[in-house]
C-alpha cells in the first residue's frame, strides 16, 4: 500500500482536528498533488488553460504500404531537432495485434509538420526476431533539446516479447552517430520499464517511466550518474487520482524549463470508453507533481476519424519562439484492427504573456506588511510541522558533570513533551563572570551529542566563552532503542508514515526538541536569554534553517552544509516533504526572510559539495546565493542590513563549517564571545579535521571521510581532544531503550494521544 492510499484510508477513519488534517493532507500530496491544494507560485502559470491547435488536415505519418514493416501499427514518436531538421523515430509493426513485433522507423521534416519516411527504414530492430522495440526516447538536456555525448545520440527503449507470458518490459540502450545506424541493444538496465523519458540535469540523468510491474500502472522516477545503473525513487511520482483518469497512467513526457518540470502523461478517459487522453502536471523537483485542474488538456477529436479514440505515446518540444509542439499517436474508432493507427501533431502558444511564469525577482513582503505576513506564515508552517502549541514542565534532572581543560560538561535529562525525555550535555567554561551567550546544536543524519564534529564544536564554543547545549536527536545515541551511535534511525519510510499519520512529522519533532532546548537554557542563571543561537551541519543545517524561520527567541543561526534551493526537495524523507509543503506557502527567499530582522543567519557551504548539490553543477549554490541576496533586501528594509550572509569555501565539500574560524567570527559579531576578542579569533591557529581525527583514532564514514568532505575541513584549533561517548552518557543503564527516551516510544505515545 502506498503512502497515498494509507493516508486516504486514515483520513476516512480519523476525525478532523486543527493540526492533524494539514499534516495528513501534507503527506497525501507529497506523492500526488492536485490543484485543490496550494501550488508553489512559480508553477501556477503552468496550470492555466492549454489550447492545443491541430494545424494539419490529416495525419503527419500513416501506415506503410501493404507488406511493409509498419502496415498495421504505428506509434511512439520520438522527435529531435538538430541543425534545422526534425527527425522523428517511431515504432511500426505488421500483422495481427497478437503477433505484432515492433521495429523503429525514421522520418525527416523541415518544419516539424510535413514528414517523409526514410528509404532506409526500418533503421533499428532488437535483432533476435522476438523482442519488440517500444517507446524509444533520446537523451535530452533539461529543456528537452537533443543532447549528444561523444557526438553520439543515446536512445533508450522498452523491449518485450509479446508471446512471453510474463509480459516483462525491460530498459535497453543503443547509440548512433547519424540516427540511422544504431549499435546492438545494450544489456537490460532495469525491469518493468515502459515509455521512459530521460533528461540530463547537471551530472544527473533523470528518468520518468511507466511502471508496468502491476496494475494499476503508475509513473515512477529514477536517477543515474551514467545512464546505465539506475536508482528508482521509493514512491511513485504520479498515480491515479483525478476523476478523468481510469485504469492506468502511462507515457510520461518531461521537460524542465527554468525552475519548473512539465509533464504530459496519458490515461484512459473515464467519460469515453476505449479512449485515452493526455493530462498535464508540473513540479519544482521532478518528484512532487501538481496536476492540471482542467485535465485532460489534449483530447481525441471525434471529428478527425484517425484520432477519434487515442492521443498518447507523445513527444513534446518547446520551439525557439517559446511555443510548444506535440507529436502523438492515435487510434480510430472500434473495432480496433490497428493497435495504433497514425501519428499526428498539434501546437500550443504556451502561457499567455500575462500568465507567463513569474520573474524570480517578484517582490518580497514590504516593510508595512512584513510583520503580519511573518506571523501568518509562521503559524501555517508550525501547524504543518505539527509543533505543539502548549509545553509541559521540563522536569530537568542533573545527572553529574566532568571537568577538563578549563571546561565543565554537565549531564542532564529534561522533558520535551509527555512521554518524551531528552538526554543532553551542557558545555561551559569553568569560570563565567556574567550570564553568557548560548548555542543549541542541531544535528545531521547519524549525528548526536558525542559525534566528533559536534563534540568538537561544543568544546570550541565553550572555549570562546559560550554555553553550548548538545542534545541527542530523536532516534540517535541514548535515544536509540539499542543505544547506538550513527544509526539514522528516524529515516525509514514507515517511521515517517507513522509520524505523519499522527500529525507530527519528524522534522517538526527535531525542531520542537530544539525549541525545548532553548526553554532549558532560559532557566539557567549562567545564560543570557537575549543572546541564544543555533548551529548545525547537513540535516542539522536544515533544522537550523527551520529554527531561524520559526523561533523568535534566537538571535543567530549558522546553517552549514545545507541549501536554500529546490535541490533539497530530492533529499531524505525528513527534509524533502516538509520543504515541499513549505514551498507551497512561500519561496526560498521568503523562507529565509522569516528570520528578519532579529535573527542573523550565516549560510556556510563548500561550492563543491555534491552531497547537497546533487547535480554537481552549482544549481544549489546559485539558488542559495540568490535567496540570500533577496532576503538581504528584506533585512535592510527592516533596519538589519548585513545580518544575513552566504559564505562559501572554494573547492570545499560536505564539511562541518560551524567549527571554522569564520563561524566563530560570526558568533562573536552576533552573540559575543566572552573569552575571545575578534583579534584573538583571527589569530587562532587551525587544524585539518582529517589529521585531527587520525590523531584521535576517529574513523570517518566512507562516504564523508574523504578530503573533499569531512577530512578536508578547517577547524579552529584550541588543542581539543574528543570526549569519550561513555563519559557523556546521561542515562542510567536501566533507562536505556525505555519508551520515554526512544523514537519508538514517542511514536507510540503520539499515536495513542491521537
Amino acid at each position: 500500500m502506498t503512502i497515498v492510499s494509507q493516508l486516504r484510508s486514515a483520513m476516512n477513519r480519523l476525525s478532523v482536528c486543527r493540526v492533524l488534517l494539514p499534516s495528513l493532507m501534507f503527506l497525501l500530496s507529497s506523492a500526488v498533488a492536485t490543484s485543490a491544494e496550494p501550488v508553489p507560485q512559480e508553477l501556477q502559470p503552468w496550470l492555466k488553460s492549454q489550447s492545443w491547435q491541430r494545424d494539419t488536415t490529416g495525419p503527419i505519418l500513416e501506415l506503410g504500404r501493404l507488406g511493409s514493416y509498419d502496415d498495421r501499427h504505428i506509434f511512439a514518436p520520438c522527435v529531435s531537432q538538430e541543425k534545422g531538421t526534425y527527425s522523428l523515430w517511431y515504432c511500426g509493426s505488421t500483422g495481427l495485434v497478437k503477433d505484432r513485433m515492433f521495429v523503429v522507423g525514421l522520418a525527416k521534416s523541415d518544419d516539424g509538420i510535413h514528414f517523409r519516411k526514410s528509404r532506409q527504414n526500418p533503421v533499428f530492430s532488437f535483432g533476435d526476431g522476438e523482442h519488440s522495440v517500444l517507446t524509444p526516447t533520446l537523451l535530452r538536456s533539461a529543456d528537452g533539446q537533443t543532447l549528444r555525448e561523444n557526438d553520439r545520440l543515446r536512445m533508450w527503449f522498452s523491449a518485450t516479447d509479446f508471446h512471453d507470458e510474463t509480459a516483462l518490459h525491460q530498459l535497453y540502450e543503443t547509440t548512433s552517430l547519424d540516427g540511422v545506424t544504431w549499435t546492438e541493444p545494450g544489456s537490460d538496465n532495469l525491469k518493468h520499464v515502459y515509455a521512459p523519458t530521460i533528461l540530463k540535469t547537471g551530472r544527473t540523468y533523470q528518468m520518468w517511466f511507466t511502471d508496468v510491474s502491476q496494475d494499476p500502472w503508475c509513473i515512477r522516477h529514477a536517477s543515474s550518474l551514467d545512464g546505465n545503473k539506475w536508482r528508482v525513487s521509493p514512491d511513485p511520482v504520479l498515480e491515479l487520482d483525478q476523476d478523468w483518469e481510469s485504469g492506468r497512467l502511462f507515457y510520461p513526457t518531461v521537460l524542465k524549463l527554468g525552475d519548473a518540470y512539465l509533464m504530459w502523461y496519458g490515461s484512459y478517459w473515464t467519460e469515453r470508453k476505449n479512449t485515452t487522453a493526455l493530462g498535464f502536471a508540473v513540479s519544482i523537483d521532478g518528484l512532487n507533481w501538481y496536476k492540471h485542474p482542467e485535465n485532460p488538456v489534449l483530447r481525441p477529436d471525434p471529428e478527425r476519424p484517425w484520432e477519434s479514440h487515442y492521443v498518447t505515446s507523445q513527444s513534446v518540444m518547446q520551439l525557439p519562439d517559446k511555443s510548444f509542439r506535440i507529436w502523438y499517436a492515435s487510434r480510430k474508432q472500434p473495432p480496433f484492427v490497428n493497435k495504433y493507427f497514425a501519428i499526428n501533431t498539434a501546437h500550443w502558444a504556451g502561457p499567455a504573456a500575462e500568465d507567463a511564469p513569474a520573474d524570480k525577482n517578484e517582490p518580497l513582503p514590504k516593510p508595512a506588511s512584513f510583520h503580519n505576513w511573518k506571523q501568518e506564515t509562521r503559524t501555517k508552517l508550525k501547524a504543518m510541522l505539527g509543533i505543539p502549541e502548549t509545553k509541559t514542565a521540563l522536569q530537568s534532572e542533573k545527572r553529574g558533570e566532568l571537568e577538563r581543560d578549563g571546561l565543565v560538561m554537565e549531564k542532564w535529562v529534561f522533558t520535551s513533551e509527555p512521554g518524551s525525555r531528552i538526554p543532553a550535555v551542557v558545555y561551559r567554561p569553568k569560570e563565567l563572570k556574567a550570564p553568557a551567550p548560548a548555542i543549541v546544536l542541531t544535528y545531521g543524519h547519524g549525528g548526536s551529542k558525542s559525534q566528533w564534529q559536534y563534540n568538537y564544536a561544543a568544546q570550541a564554543y565553550a572555549k570562546a566563552g559560550l554555553v553550548c547545549l548538545a542534545i541527542d536527536p530523536i532516534g540517535e545515541e541514548e535515544r536509540h532503542i539499542q543505544g547506538r551511535l550513527g544509526t539514522r534511525a528516524h529515516d525509514p519510510k514507515d517511521v515517517h508514515e507513522r509520524a505523519w499519520n499522527a500529525g507530527r512529522p519528524i522534522m517538526g519533532k527535531l525542531v520542537f526538541d530544539t525549541m525545548r532546548g532553548i526553554d532549558f537554557l532560559e532557566e539557567r542563571k549562567d545564560v543570557d536569554p537575549s543572546r541564544i543561537g543555533v548551529a548545525g551541519n547537513s540535516l542539522g543545517g536544515a533544522v537550523a534553517s527551520w529554527m531561524a524561520a520559526l523561533e523568535p527567541r534566537i538571535k543567530m543561526a549558522i546553517v552549514s552544509g545545507w541549501a536554500y534551493d529546490n535541490v533539497t526537495l530530492r533529499s531524505k524523507y525528513c527534509t524533502k516533504v516538509p520543504n515541499q509543503r513549505m514551498r507551497e506557502l512561500c519561496t526560498w527567499p521568503e523562507f529565509l526572510s522569516l528570520a528578519a530582522p532579529d535573527c542573523a543567519v550565516l549560510v556556510m557551504n563548500g561550492d563543491a559539495d555534491w552531497i547537497i548539490d546533487s547535480d554537481d553543477d552549482g544549481t544549489a549554490w546559485r539558488g542559495t546565493r540568490a535567496a540570500v541576496k533577496r532576503a538581504a533586501q528584506v533585512y535592510a528594509d527592516q533596519g538589519a542590513a548585513g545580518k544575513v550572509k552566504a559564505w562559501f569555501e572554494a573547492g570545499g565539500g560536505h564539511r562541518p563549517y560551524m567549527a571554522h574560524p569564520d563561524a566563530l567570527l560570526w558568533i562573536h559579531e552576533q552573540l559575543g564571545t566572552p573569552l575571545l576578542t575578534k583579534a584573538q579569533i583571527r589569530e587562532l591557529p587551525t587544524v585539518n579535521s582529517g589529521r585531527w581525527c587520525d590523531a584521535q583514532q576517529i574513523k570517518l564514514e566512507r562516504l564523508y571521510g574523504t578530503d573533499l568532505h569531512q577530512r578536508g575541513a578547517t577547524l579552529a584549533d584550541f588543542g581539543l581532544t574528543p570526549i569519550d561517548r561513555s563519559q557523556l552518557a546521561c542515562l542510567k543503564p536501566e533507562e536505556r531503550g525505555t519508551p520515554a527516551f526512544t523514537l519508538e516510544g514517542w511514536l507510540s505515545q503520539i499515536e495513542h494521544h491521537e
